[in-house]
C-alpha cells in the first residue's frame, strides 16, 4: 500500500500530467525509439508528452549499473545521456526534453507544446516521493523480442511495472491509452457513462479491448511465451520470474 500510495503522489507531484490524451487513429508508420530511465526528471516530461500526443514508443531502458542498452546509445547520440529520441519516420534524433517535446507537438501534435507545464521541479520531486525507484540496473536476460505494455504515463499502477522493466533493462513497446473521453475517467468498475463502457474506436483503448475483453492498465503481454497479465502485482511477479537473475 505504502509503494501504491508514494506512486499516487508523483502523479499528484505532476499534476496528473501524462493521463489526458488527443485522439490519434493511426500511429506512424514507423515506431518512434525513446532511450529512457524510469524514475530520471528529464525522461519523465517526455513520456507525458508521449501518453497526450496518444504515440506508441519501443522503450529501451537505460539504468544505471547494468548494461541496459547504454552502447546503442552512445553509437546513436556519441554520449550516455537520456532521454534520448530517435524517429525513424523522419531521420531525426534528438536529445533534451525540452527540444524531444517541442519536436513530438511540432510533428506530431497541434504543432507547439501545451502552454502550462508543471514546474521542472516536480520532476525531480516525483522522482523523491519514488525513491529514484527505475534508476537502478537488476541482472536481467534480454528477451529476443520486445515486451508490450498497455499503460499511460500518470497512471500510478502502470508506473510500477515500468519501473521493474527499466530496472531490468527490458525493451518494450509502450502502447499509450491515455483518457479521451469521459467514459475512460475512473477504475474500470467505476467509469461514468450508462451501459458497456466503448472506448473511441481505433484508439490503443479500444485494441486493448478487442486483444482481452476489456480496458484496464497495465497490461503486459510478452511474444516470447505468448504470456498476457493484468495486475501490476502479477506483472512485476512474472517479469522478475521469467527475466531476472
Amino acid at each position: 500500500m505504502i509503494n501504491l500510495a508514494s506512486s499516487m503522489l508523483a502523479s499528484t507531484a505532476r499534476q496528473w500530467r501524462g493521463a489526458a490524451a488527443m485522439v490519434r487513429t493511426r500511429q506512424p508508420e514507423k515506431i518512434l525509439e525513446l532511450y529512457d530511465m524510469e524514475g530520471c526528471p528529464w525522461c519523465r516530461p517526455v513520456r507525458e508528452a508521449l501518453t497526450e500526443l496518444d504515440l506508441d514508443v519501443l522503450i529501451k531502458p537505460c539504468p544505471k549499473g547494468q548494461p541496459g542498452h547504454w552502447e546503442a546509445l552512445e553509437q546513436a547520440s556519441g554520449q550516455r545521456r537520456v532521454p534520448f529520441l530517435v524517429d525513424p519516420n523522419s531521420g531525426e534524433q534528438l536529445g533534451e526534453s525540452e527540444a524531444i517535446i517541442a519536436y513530438l507537438h511540432t510533428r506530431y501534435g497541434k504543432g507547439q507544446p501545451p502552454r502550462r507545464t508543471p514546474a521542472p521541479w516536480t520532476s525531480k520531486l516525483a522522482s523523491g516521493l519514488r525513491l529514484a525507484r527505475g534508476t537502478r540496473g537488476r541482472a536481467s536476460t534480454r528477451p529476443a523480442a520486445p515486451l508490450e505494455l498497455y499503460s499511460f504515463e500518470a497512471s500510478p499502477f502502470a508506473r510500477l511495472v515500468r519501473e521493474r522493466l527499466s530496472e531490468l533493462g527490458l525493451p518494450y513497446i509502450l502502447r499509450n491509452g491515455g483518457k479521451q473521453q469521459l467514459s475512460d475517467q475512473g477504475l474500470p468498475w467505476l467509469r461514468p457513462g450508462k451501459g458497456p463502457y466503448r472506448p473511441l474506436p481505433d484508439t490503443n483503448r479500444a485494441q486493448l479491448q478487442e486483444k482481452t475483453g476489456r480496458v484496464q492498465f497495465p497490461y503486459l503481454y510478452d511474444p516470447n511465451t505468448e504470456e498476457g497479465l493484468y495486475e501490476s502485482r502479477a506483472i512485476i511477479r512474472y517479469l522478475q520470474n521469467q527475466y531476472g537473475q
